[in-house]
């Protein structure tokens, strides 16, 4: 079976490097609040070009804790897309907020037409998510933002190193969200992820929330919790972020395989991207019937998942709360989206393989 994820071919690549700094980091003691958490947040502030970044435990966290520093609470309204991980929309019940459900366009950005008619007196912050790894037109979702007088979060969990219009992911808004979960393209040992702001007020209030609500001056002012990052988790993604340039143009090579292979297939297929406009975190098409598709790809050694199988609006959790919106295309794409093997380990014969079985499964267009 050709793997979906790689990380143990990963690992093998970067084995000693890995080691010898997880080592480092064992002799130090400092598991902990060690050099390497400073250090890894200002490599991310300057590959976005922040002036503050927080490392934290999980880009859920992060987002939770940004919209707690942004104010947002009970009696608020959150816009985000009705197409996402569930993080997205979790994170804003966190707060006991209310989340809105906008619906995407085709290329899965924001659908802003659609948002203004969902603003009211009560919606204090717009989430938009650089979905799969393309990045979102950053100026117009600032301008809308402003526009309605609302506080903009980007959710880059899935788009590190992207970059359009000269603008970098992590850049956008008042805070901006980075994941290294296992599944991203600069993954942790385990769980990660990061808070980008340029304002003081709301990363020292990040700071705080994450570390039990201690403050800068040592004392428990609030109410926080746990999130750190282990000083282990940030020297090992010190390590890989060396490699996020090499990784990247070996997704795109691989993109732009697939994208010959389904040309002339009936298939929605990612556009090409100039340069980081998509870091190909995932490669996304759309088919009618995706099921099937899916099943005949498993039967000639191909491994598929779903990116993502249900709206937000639709899913348990939000039943459970008030809501308004809702996507007709989400809904749509919900049926329809199918995840190919994008990894920057992937053998040559492996991407002819998968690009052979996508030209036996899909009928011509």
């Amino acid at each position: 079976m050709i793997p979906y994820f790689a990380l143990d071919r990963e690992f093998e690549a970067l084995r000693d490097p890995i080691m010898a700094r997880v080592e480092e980091v064992f002799e130090s003691g400092r598991l902990l609040q060690g050099p390497w958490i400073s250090d890894f947040e200002r490599e991310l502030a300057g590959l976005a070009g922040r002036k503050h970044v927080v490392v934290v435990n999980s880009c859920t966290d992060a987002l939770y804790f940004a919209f707690a520093a942004l104010g947002i609470g009970p009696g608020d309204e959150v816009m985000v897309p009705d197409f996402s991980f569930a993080a997205t929309a979790s994170s804003v019940l966190r707060t006991r907020a209310v989340p809105v459900y906008a619906d995407i366009g085709d290329d899965y950005e924001l659908d802003l037409d659609h948002a203004a008619t969902l603003v009211s007196d009560r919606t204090k912050a717009l989430v938009y998510v650089d979905l799969y790894g393309r990045m979102g037109d950053a100026a117009a979702l600032e301008r809308f933002a402003a526009e309605h007088g609302l506080l903009l979060v980007e959710d880059a969990a899935q788009t590190l190193g992207g970059v359009r219009d000269g603008r970098s992911a992590g850049s956008a808004g008042v805070v901006s969200c980075f994941s290294f979960d296992p599944t991203k393209v600069v993954s942790a040992p385990g769980s990660g992820g990061a808070l980008l702001t340029d304002d003081d007020e709301v990363a020292e209030t990040v700071r705080t929330l994450s570390h039990h609500g201690k403050s800068s001056a040592g004392t428990f002012d609030r109410v926080g919790q746990n999130a750190q990052m282990s000083s282990i988790v940030a020297a090992v993604l010190s390590v890989k972020l060396a490699y996020e340039e090499q990784w990247l143009r070996a997704r795109q090579r691989v993109a732009a395989a697939y994208g010959d292979a389904l040309a002339s297939r009936a298939a929605v297929v990612p556009e090409r991207p100039v340069d980081r406009e998509h870091v190909f975190h995932k490669y996304v098409v759309r088919v009618p019937q995706r099921d099937a598709v899916r099943a005949a790809l498993e039967q000639r050694g191909v491994a598929t998942l779903v990116h993502y199988s249900t709206t937000l609006s639709a899913l348990p959790f939000a039943a459970a709360a008030p809501k308004r919106g809702g996507g007709e295309r989400a809904a749509r794409f919900a049926d329809e989206v199918l995840s190919l093997p994008i990894h920057a380990h992937l053998r040559d014969d492996e991407i002819e393989r998968v690009c052979a079985a996508l030209a036996e499964t899909l009928p011509p267009a």
